[in-house]
């Protein structure tokens, strides 16, 4: 391969995404990991996992790049990139999926196929500029994030992506916001006029959060803007002509706000071409403590704690609650875990007393061991020594973090050892 350009040995589907990647290095991350693919003469598909560190000068310049690779077992890839992330089952075959490196370079993990549904539509709008989309979904389900996968798709767009929240401008200031204003405009106006939202995302996207609440006087000229592909700035005697495409989101039912005419329904059908509705994390449990998990690890690793894992009792609670916050109030309860305590587990006293529903009222909560007789149906073998594991060898550590007796755990132990043939 020496002398050799990189992207001459990749395939199509990998080209895209790891020449973005590599270039995405700076002083800030200097470090990216890419796993091309490459066919082998002998018809085998191999996979390389390349380290890619990037070379700076002191003030930042990039001198060059230098990667160091290893192959991996492609059978084996995607079951051990389960195992780690907390979500494989040592009974299930491997399956190969797709690497998004928006997700990756974010750190926002998809595990759940609900969620992987969602990516998949976001990706397939992402490929249409034309196509207004909507994005509905509670309050911290990750509206925003889907948008940007649907502006940026499999790589670092360097189109612009300009975002609007409409509920945190007054409706008096709403239109020259979005639209700017000439000189002169109205009093106050700086005299050479402002750009607007519009302006600011030309050849890029749009990103109407909470788009349910955009005045109702304005949202006719909204609607005139994406039929038409032209504006009017404020005080404006010229239409000045626009590309853009438009992406909304909304954690209210808009239906309802059509019906009683706060919302208009020809802007409502024309935002709507396109459409994602993002399920609430109680929808989709099975993401809970795989997000959870990342989220510890990628946190201690920020405060440099020495947390690693989540004990049984916890992920009971965290299975429990009803997080209605969804993903960010999951993300906000382990930021505050982390920056608290450390320990090597997350235990049910670092996040009970956090763990709460509106209004005040304590959420009906699991003990904070699961007191109950341990059998073969409901431990494996894999729990206990990975209990013992972490607690380095301290049995009556592991078996408070099981939430089972010490003599229970003896008693497992002595019947594992049975089980095993001679």
């Amino acid at each position: 391969m020496v002398g050799f350009n990189l992207a001459s040995f990749l395939s199509e589907d990998d080209r895209e995404e790891i020449i973005a990647a590599i270039f995405s290095i700076t002083p800030d991350h200097p470090e990216v990991i890419t796993r091309p693919q490459y066919s082998s003469d002998d018809g085998r598909i191999r996979c390389v996992e390349y380290t890619n560190k990037g070379i700076f000068r002191a003030d930042g310049t990039i001198i060059g790049y230098q990667s160091t690779g290893i192959e991996l077992n492609i059978e084996n890839l995607e079951y051990h990139t389960q195992i780690a992330s907390g979500t494989g089952d040592k009974d299930s075959s491997p399956k190969r999926t797709t690497t998004n490196f928006f997700l990756q370079q974010k750190n926002i993990g998809i595990f759940s196929q609900k969620m992987s549904e969602v990516i998949r539509y976001a990706e397939m709008y992402h490929k249409d500029r034309s196509i207004p989309v909507l994005i509905e979904g509670e309050t911290g389900v990750g509206k925003e994030i889907v948008a940007k996968i649907i502006h940026f798709g499999q790589g670092n767009s360097l189109l612009p992506f300009v975002d609007i929240n409409c509920t945190a401008i007054s409706p008096s200031l709403f239109e020259s916001e979005l639209f700017g204003y000439e000189s002169g405009a109205f009093t106050g106006a700086v005299n050479h006029g402002k750009q607007g939202k519009l302006d600011c995302a030309r050849g890029g996207t749009l990103f109407l959060d909470e788009v349910a609440e955009i005045p109702v006087e304005l949202q006719a000229k909204l609607l005139r803007v994406l039929e038409e592909k032209h504006f009017y700035r404020v005080g404006g005697l010229h239409s000045t002509p626009t590309d853009i495409r438009v992406v909304a989101a909304s954690n209210l039912d808009i239906d309802n706000r059509v019906g009683d005419g706060s919302f208009r329904k020809d802007l409502y059908y024309r935002l709507k071409v396109g459409h994602i509705h993002i399920p609430a994390l109680r929808e989709r449990r099975e993401d809970i403590l795989p997000l959870a998990r990342m989220m510890l690890l990628l946190s201690s690793k920020k405060r440099n704690k020495g947390f690693h894992n989540i004990s049984r009792a916890t992920c009971e609670l965290l299975l429990n609650h009803p997080w209605p916050g969804n993903v960010r109030e999951l993300k906000n309860l382990i930021e505050w875990a982390t920056f608290m305590y450390d320990a090597p587990l997350l235990l049910p006293e670092h996040i009970q007393h956090r763990l709460t529903i509106p209004g005040g009222m304590q959420q009906p909560l699991s003990p904070p061991t699961m007191k109950r007789d341990i059998t073969k149906k409901n431990i494996k073998a894999a729990d206990i020594h990975t209990a013992i594991n972490t607690c380095g060898g301290n049995k009556t550590q592991a078996a408070r973090t099981l939430g089972i007796s010490l003599r229970t755990l003896y008693n497992r132990l002595n019947s594992l050892k049975k089980d095993i043939p001679e």
